[in-house]
């Protein structure tokens, strides 16, 4: 009973921090954006929302319709912003549930915890007024999936993600990968199929949900990717200390591609040791650490993934934990930073000019780098290792 009590405690304070940050002015102009998304999504209905207008978030319209439905006016935009809360909410409950499976209870609060009073999760989701919490719950669930050898439902769940929030699709790679060892190993196509199976019905569902065909879809990426040719959009990446932020990017973009296939291609490479939940867990944070931290097109939410798919290992282990919560803290001002820039948000004249200042752009890259290494090479040399669920390993922090 105390364990469900001290769970129920940290869902209870998490929620309270979300809702109480929900009326600061955030990021207006990305929730105006997605206000207007769920308006034309209750004018004209799914099936008619990209004769009107464009998203590249298809998975996240189903909610997004509900919320049209239901809000209209300042009621409409509390509710962008706190379309996070629920997404974040299921994502204390499984790192709850995913590790204390493995360990015990108290790891499994402390997972559910780390996360669900993390400064930057709070800022990036109810504060700022985006959803990543939404593909960052279909990506960690892809990947626990993935783990127990569902292939199926990892498919299906990697589209997902892909569809909330496409960088989040990177997520298939690792699905595709162990779907072609399995392949391969067995002889037979099943895994193979499986996975692809699962992927089909996904994005066949939501296409059809949003009549959004995928040549549109392949479209509407394009001109993403295409849309701001710069060098790191407040990303605090090796670009961001190397060139600065916003920077035209055409004589480096090939680099920060090359950079980031190789680094992609690395993240995978944990899968020829196994399929086991530490080290697939592993693959996915090398992915959005590669994603954030090599190429040159990088905003600034794009680590927000590692917020929870480390979170289990700086549960049970304390070198771990202390490198997460740094992060976790770079996290957080750098996006504290990319508000009081582009926005109206405001922390103060002096608190502002700080976080503006050039020692403050070397300072919160140095903890981001600095931290990311220092978790890839505890991970890579075991500290999540009691995650696998083996009785014989101790599941004692070290």
């Amino acid at each position: 009973m105390r364990v469900w009590l001290a769970l129920a405690g940290i869902l209870l304070m998490g929620l309270g921090l979300r809702v109480l940050v929900l009326p600061v002015h955030g990021h207006g102009g990305d929730v105006l954006v997605i206000a207007r998304w769920a308006e034309n999504l209750a004018d004209h209905g799914p099936w008619n929302f990209y004769q009107h207008d464009n998203a590249i978030y298809p998975a996240l319209l189903p909610f997004l319709w509900l919320v049209g439905l239901a809000f209209d006016g300042e009621g409409l935009t509390l509710a962008v912003k706190g379309l996070s809360i629920p997404f974040d909410l299921l994502m204390g409950g499984v790192l709850f549930w995913v590790v204390r499976s493995r360990t015990d209870d108290a790891r499994g609060l402390l997972a559910a915890g780390v996360y669900l009073l993390n400064p930057a999760a709070i800022i990036a989701g109810p504060l700022w007024g985006q959803v990543d919490a939404a593909g960052t719950l279909f990506y960690l669930a892809a990947l626990v999936t993935l783990a127990g050898g569902r292939l199926a439902a990892a498919g299906g769940l990697s589209v997902l993600a892909g569809l909330a929030k496409p960088q989040f699709g990177l997520v298939s790679l690792p699905v595709a990968v162990v779907a072609v060892q399995r392949a391969l190993r067995s002889r037979r196509p099943g895994p193979l199929l499986a996975a692809g199976a699962g992927a089909v019905v996904v994005a066949v569902a939501v296409g059809l949900f949003a009549g959004l065909s995928p040549v549109r879809w392949v479209d509407l990426l394009t001109g993403a990717a295409n849309f701001q040719p710069e060098s790191s959009l407040n990303a605090f990446n090796v670009w961001a200390l190397v060139l600065g932020f916003e920077v035209p990017d055409a004589p480096y973009v090939g680099i920060g591609a090359a950079l980031l296939a190789a680094g992609l291609i690395g993240s995978l490479l944990p899968l020829r040791r196994g399929h086991d939940l530490p080290t697939v867990l592993a693959v996915g944070l090398l992915l959005a650490f590669a994603f954030y931290f090599l190429p040159t097109r990088a905003h600034e939410r794009y680590l927000f993934p590692a917020l929870a798919v480390a979170a289990p290992f700086a549960a049970v282990n304390r070198s771990a934990l202390a490198a997460y919560l740094a992060l976790s803290l770079g996290f957080a001002l750098s996006l504290l930073r990319a508000l009081v820039l582009t926005t109206r948000f405001t922390m103060g004249t002096e608190l502002d000019a700080l976080l503006a200042s050039q020692a403050m752009v070397w300072l919160i890259g140095a903890v981001l780098i600095g931290s990311a290494l220092t978790l890839v090479r505890l991970i890579l040399t075991g500290a999540g290792r009691s995650l696998a669920g083996d009785p014989s390993v101790s599941a004692a922090p070290g």
